[in-house]
């Protein structure tokens, strides 16, 4: 199938809210248009539209592929970047803190190579976590998934939907999975997969319509620029925002005519988003530790440009370990 440049716009500009914000926390600039707006913060919008841009994709690419290609695939899109970014960051962190064993017992590293270390800490537990986000463990759990997800779809589409909504506004309203924030929640990435694998799979929900564009223009209003009724949490309303947007983006970007040469540049700074995603909270720390007097556009800047030369780098290399491993 013919690759869509929008997808690999609505990908870049989900990294950007979720970098922007993460700058944002660190830095304690709440009242930024760049960090929330009223009804939550971008990051978990950028999040959202991450796990529903892999329900898409991934059921778009592998609905049809035998499972130990699935696998490979899955097990080579995210382990040599992780591997060499947390070896990078270990080794510079191991200096810094003048101790090899800083994040706990030997074995805890362990958790990093599989890529939960991150997930881990959400429930108080000391790793060597230091690159990406609790991202990472949830979706890799969720691509151990989808081989159970995609024979559901065939076989018992309306009864999972009904099922895994289900246990999402459980979520939501109750707080079912104790101690995770609900926007880390297995039921909440389960939800909003499985949503991008619906939009997939009913390719015409996507197609763009008034009334579609109408809804989605007045969600965005409402949850950007009203303060809505709060039941249980406001995930509902952050998660409305990112299905909304990623509507709108899909058939914004849809419409622009590109050449060859804009293309693949969006296409490469697309396939080098998962190692900025691993990078940049590690790079805005270190920034900041480095230049607490800076100007805010300053430390913006440097710490922006850092991270996409730290990822092209990790790009580069996992590409070189790929290829040599081939």
């Amino acid at each position: 199938m013919k690759r869509k440049t929008e997808f690999d716009i609505v990908r870049i500009l989900a990294i950007l809210m979720i970098f922007n914000y993460h700058f944002c926390n660190e830095l304690v600039l709440k009242e930024s248009i760049l960090y929330g707006y009223k009804n939550g913060g971008w990051g978990s919008v950028g999040t959202c539209i991450f796990f529903v841009l892999s329900g898409y994709l991934i059921h778009m690419t592998s609905k049809n592929v035998d499972i130990k290609t699935y696998f490979k695939k899955r097990f080579l899109s995210i382990y040599p970047a992780l591997w060499i970014s947390f070896i990078l960051a270990y080794i510079f962190l191991s200096i810094q803190k003048q101790s090899m064993l800083w994040g706990g017992h030997g074995l805890k590293l362990l958790l990093s190579f599989l890529g939960i270390d991150t997930y881990v800490s959400l429930y108080g537990v000391l790793t060597y976590a230091c690159v990406g986000e609790w991202f990472t463990g949830m979706i890799l759990f969720i691509y151990c998934l989808y081989p159970l997800f995609r024979v559901l779809m065939k076989k018992l589409p309306l009864l999972s939907t009904i099922i895994i909504a289900g246990l999402y506004f459980a979520e939501s309203f109750y707080g079912i999975q104790p101690v995770v924030p609900p926007d880390s929640s297995v039921f909440t990435a389960m939800f909003l997969f499985w949503i991008g694998m619906l939009f997939q799979e009913h390719g015409t929900w996507l197609k763009p319509g008034a009334l579609k564009i109408l809804l989605a223009l007045v969600s965005c209003y409402l949850v950007i620029f009203v303060k809505l009724p709060v039941y249980g949490n406001v995930l509902p309303w952050k998660n409305l925002l990112g299905l909304a947007l990623f509507y709108l983006m899909l058939n914004i970007f849809s419409l622009i005519p590109y050449g060859d040469s804009a293309s693949k540049a969006l296409k490469y700074f697309s396939g080098i988003s998962f190692a900025i995603y691993l990078v940049h909270h590690f790079v805005i720390f270190r920034v900041i530790e480095l230049m607490p007097n800076a100007e805010t556009i300053m430390c913006y800047l440097i710490s922006l440009v850092i991270t996409i030369i730290c990822a092209i780098l990790i790009n580069h290399l996992s590409h070189k370990l790929i290829t040599w491993r081939s």
